[in-house]
């Protein structure tokens, strides 16, 4: 069976709003479809391509969606799903990296022309200032969450998800600032949980890791020893 997997490439984008693209994108394929965020939610690209090698496909097109598409994740995705290959046993599918939309010129042609509802726009003095945007809310850990793609591979995509669920059970929330980010460079080292204001940088892999993260270090005043890997103002540069 030959399917499209469209890999969704879209930072600052609600889950609703990525999810309403996704359903489009599956029900407008000309083959079996689907299509994942690479960012943030959802399921990472390992754990769709296992979905849809259950589901008999023999072969898979991964086909970037996002205007521009990164460079850096057209050069990294097509290792990623090498990676994955290499992990299989028996009858694996062939794997295909399709080109990204804005390398073609009817897709550019139509976007630029494309019949879209406007909206009129008035003189608003001080528009540029949203409400609350003045301070940062009161905190005492500063928890800067990665969902950049290379963590999302890494059966992670629910990270700060997950980590706030655990923040307000354990009665922490008032205390707490999660801020999502994009990549922080260390993504071999993945997913990644950096803790100020300590400076401490943790690799946190599975709902355990997360749920001890925040029973030691946040309610307790401890330390994981075992998951940081990296201290702000430490270099990790040999001498």
């Amino acid at each position: 069976m030959h399917v499209y997997l469209y890999l969704i490439s879209a930072t600052y984008v609600s889950a609703k709003r990525s999810a309403a693209l996704a359903r489009g994108l599956e029900a407008a394929a000309p083959v079996p479809a689907m299509a994942i965020r690479l960012e943030a939610e959802g399921q990472g690209l390992w754990a769709a391509l296992d979905a849809l090698l259950v589901r008999g496909a023999s072969r898979i097109d991964l086909r970037p969606v996002g205007m521009p598409f990164s460079q850096s994740l057209e050069k990294w995705l097509p290792s990623a799903a090498g990676a994955w290959l290499a992990q299989q046993s028996g009858s694996t599918p062939e794997l295909f990296f399709a080109s990204s939309p804005e390398h073609d010129a009817a897709t550019v042609r139509a976007i630029a022309r494309a019949e879209v509802s406007l909206r009129r726009i008035g003189e608003k003095p001080a528009g540029e200032m949203g409400k609350g945007w003045d301070l940062p809310p009161a905190h005492r850990h500063h928890l800067l969450v990665c969902t950049g793609p290379r963590c999302h591979v890494k059966d992670a995509p629910n990270l700060a998800d997950a980590l706030k669920v655990e923040i307000r059970r354990a009665g922490l929330s008032d205390s707490c600032l999660v801020s999502t980010t994009g990549c922080v460079f260390p993504c071999n080292a993945g997913p990644v949980i950096v803790h100020y204001p300590r400076g401490d940088w943790y690799r946190v892999a599975d709902l355990s890791d997360i749920q001890s993260f925040v029973a030691t270090v946040l309610a307790k005043g401890g330390r994981l020893e075992h998951l940081i890997f990296h201290q702000t103002g430490v270099s990790h540069e040999p001498a």
